[in-house]
Order: structure tokens, then sequence, then C-alpha cells
């Protein structure tokens, strides 16, 4: 940590009942520590008992925070990423698993306070996660931005017709794909809808992008890693768009996403911003790459 903590920002996934007590026991804690607890308002609506602190909006949370506290499942934390970078806040962030798999999620309830305690001291362990920026053109030059921690999915409908997806680097055409979709993928993301696609591993540390067809017509079209800085731009063909009844769509970690027409484009770029995680300096990596998704195993 560069600054004093003075203030901390808690968020809990919507509903997450079974964070109530753990709530309650953290603004106290940071209060008798001096820090000020900001809750986030739906999160504070969840405790049994009024909190210390203070109440904000979700969007705000990392403007006066040092440090933001996250209870809930990866979801809760690729929402919280995403409004951090969007927002411009450098904050570091402790995940707290209440998910089935938390594998972002790493910290576990029982560790927290620990957890909280090498934060304070300066002895936690922090690990810069690359995002993505992504530019959304419509054909008609209307432009939307988007940030992502894991990934960008761009995929076909209902149907089972496959879409015509044409993809470039740095003005460089890869290759015209038809499959069900393309994957583009941060190395965080690599072990999301990637791995399940048939994408590398690829490790954090890496400076990397992903780029894995989902279901290609042709074999021979497999995944290919990239540098971090190279500019992809994949354009939806607009001959085979305006041909198909189905609609093509784009999605940013699966929380948000948007439908796109004949000749619409998305550019993906690395992102100015990276989420900083904070965990014990007693995670490891491969530890819970075989903890978390039983690698390795036989």
């Amino acid at each position: 940590m560069t600054s004093p903590i003075r203030r901390v920002g808690l968020v809990a996934k919507p509903g997450l009942t079974e964070a109530s007590a753990l709530l309650g026991e953290l603004g106290a804690w940071l209060d008798s520590r001096g820090i000020e607890p900001c809750f986030e308002a739906a999160t504070a609506q969840l405790a049994r008992a009024p909190l210390p602190g203070r109440t904000c909006e979700a969007a705000d949370l990392g403007r006066d925070e040092q440090l933001i506290i996250v209870l809930g499942g990866d979801g809760t934390l690729l929402g919280t990423a995403g409004r951090l970078a969007t927002g411009g806040y450098d904050v570091p962030v402790v995940a707290v698993n209440f998910g089935s798999l938390g594998f972002l999620t790493e910290v576990r309830v029982t560790e927290v306070f620990e957890t909280l305690a090498q934060v304070l001291a300066g002895t936690a362990h922090e690990e810069r996660r690359m995002m993505l920026e992504s530019i959304v053109r419509r054909a008609d030059g209307v432009q939307v931005r988007r940030i992502s921690l894991n990934d960008v999915v761009i995929t076909k409908g209902a149907l089972s017709r496959m879409i015509d997806l044409v993809a470039s680097a740095d003005g460089q055409l890869i290759a015209r794909f038809k499959a069900d979709g393309l994957i583009v993928a941060s190395p965080t993301g690599s072990t999301a809808y990637n791995l399940s696609a048939g994408g590398p591993i690829v490790h954090p540390g890496v400076d990397a992008l992903v780029l894995t067809p989902i279901a290609p017509h042709t074999l021979t079209n497999r995944p290919v890693v990239l540098p971090a800085a190279t500019a992809l731009e994949i354009v939806v063909s607009g001959e085979a768009a305006r041909s198909s009844l189905e609609e093509t769509y784009v999605t940013f970690d699966g929380q948000i996403g948007d439908i796109l027409g004949p000749d619409d484009s998305v550019r993906i770029h690395r992102a100015p911003y990276a989420l900083r995680l904070l965990k014990p300096d007693s995670h490891a990596y491969f530890q819970v790459l075989r903890q978390k998704l039983r690698w390795a195993e036989r």
C-alpha cells in the first residue's frame, strides 16, 4: 500500500444474507482501528444491526477509499473491477469467497481478518491483473466503451447457425472465422470461458491476449496467444449477417452486453487500468489451480 488506509469500501453480492454477520464484524474491526467503513447502499441493507461508518453508491466506491472489500463470488468481483476501472480508481481489492468456485475471490471467510491485518501491515501479496478496454463501433458511427477483466465474447443467438467474423491484429488480417463465436481473453480470463472452449491457461504474470474460436467450422482454427500491446479488431461480416435471421451479441465479463449488426466492429486492447488484488502471502497461483480447478489431477 502506498498510502495509509483511512477509509474502506465494502460491497457484497446482492441478496447475500450469509454475509450479514460478517459485515457487522468487519465494520467493528475497521472502526476500532480508526478506519471508516463505507458500505455500498444495497450491501448495508443486508446487515442485521446498525453499522458503523456510512453508506455510498456502488459507482462511487473507490473515489475516497484506499481499499475495497468484496464479499461474494467471481461475478461480484468482476462487476466491482469494471466499476473501479470505469471510474479510473486505482484502489486495491480484497476479494472474499462466498461463491461455489471462487477462482478469483481467493480469500476464505476464515482468513478475512488475518488478510486485513497483513494489508494494514503492508505484508499482503499484491497482484496486478491486466484488463481489457473495448470500443464497440456501429456502422452508423456510434461508439460504446467497455472495460472488462476476464474476456470479451462475441457469439451467436439461440439458433444453431454459425456467425462470420473477421479478426485483425494491428491492422493485419488474422483470419475470417466461421464459428459459434470468438473469445478474447486476458490472462486472468484464460481460466474462464476460454478454458472451456479449449483455449490455453495463461499465467496472470504474462502480458498477453488470447483469441479463441468457439466451435469453429474449420478445425485448423486454433487459439492464438498475442502480445498484450496488440490492438484487435473483430468485424461482423455484413454480407453474412444480413443474410441471417439471427442476431450477434458481444458480452463483457458476462456482466453486460450489446447487440452487433452487420459491419459493426469491436476493437479490443489492453486497458490503461489494472485490477489490484490483495491476498495472503501464502496463496500461490498453481496451488489455486490445483485446488479450484483440480488441475493436473488424474
